[in-house]
């Protein structure tokens, strides 16, 4: 609770940090959207996020760094959501394969949270968008070893969690090839 409130006091200091970048344009968010995503999934997921902090107006532009923020904010707290649903079922009664995976779902968890971390407290909002490709994804990665470890299992309510996640950070990462990356 304390890392969203961290976050949500934050967010406009790291929006205002990014509005400098030279060459960062703006758009308004239907456009940024339509731009970002090439399936109506990610654009409906994408329209749902901006519209939550961003005003829906055509006419209304914002620069494309607050919005790959805020995707990235989002994607964490959507993994801090899973983390700690795993971390409830190791609490439970467990099968020795279910055991392994949701411990190793939670350490992937830590280094895909830290990789988006790091792209939105200190990439984004100092405009170093060199090696933020790479930093998304390495996040993916360890997403994808999580769900590859969910996979083998029967079934896990973890597995949906994931493919939310997963599907959070293309949406981050989409919004930043807005920025030339």
């Amino acid at each position: 609770m304390k890392t969203i409130l961290v976050l949500i006091l934050a967010f406009p200091f790291l929006v205002a940090a990014g509005e400098d970048c030279p060459g960062v344009r703006s758009l308004a968010v239907e456009a940024a959207c339509r731009e970002a995503c090439g399936t109506r999934l990610m654009y409906d997921m994408c329209m749902d996020a901006l519209r939550e902090k961003f005003e829906p107006d055509p006419s209304h532009s914002v620069v494309v760094i607050a919005y790959a923020v805020l995707a990235a904010q989002r994607a964490r707290g959507s993994y801090a959501a899973t983390g700690d649903t795993a971390s409830g079922l190791l609490r439970g009664s467990l099968g020795r394969d279910e055991r392994a995976a949701y411990e190793a779902c939670i350490e992937e968890y830590v280094y895909a949270d830290l990789s988006m971390y790091r792209v939105a407290n200190d990439m984004l909002p100092s405009c170093r968008f060199g090696g933020l490709v790479e930093e998304y994804m390495n996040g993916l990665v360890h997403l994808e070893s999580c769900r590859d470890r969910l996979m083998r299992l029967a079934a896990s309510p973890l597995y949906a969690m994931n493919l939310v996640d997963r599907n959070k950070a293309l949406l981050a990462y989409s919004l930043a090839k807005l920025l030339g990356i």
